[in-house]
């Protein structure tokens, strides 16, 4: 990561990678379909036990967990050129 405090652009450094990361993040979070979603969000957000998502949402408890999995592979996938190796 580019560190532009030498130039006084420090917070406006940080302001645009937010921007960029919460733009990445919204798009990324508008692909899922409704259910990846929704699971997504109440696991993940919420912190809701994959019980009470499975009464949430009126799912089997395997496919809450595969909706949250699918979520979290194309969250990774399109998130990954942000995460430092």
């Amino acid at each position: 990561m580019l560190c532009f405090a030498a130039f006084g652009f420090r917070f406006s450094a940080r302001l645009m990678l937010s921007t960029e990361v919460q733009d990445r993040v919204n798009t990324a979070m508008a692909s899922l379909s409704r259910m990846e979603r929704a699971a997504f969000v109440l696991r993940h957000f919420e912190g809701l036990s994959i019980d009470e998502i499975c009464q949430a949402l009126g799912l089997k408890a395997n496919a809450a967990k595969h909706s949250i999995f699918r979520a979290v592979r194309k969250m990774r996938v399109a998130l990954e050129p942000f995460v430092e190796s």
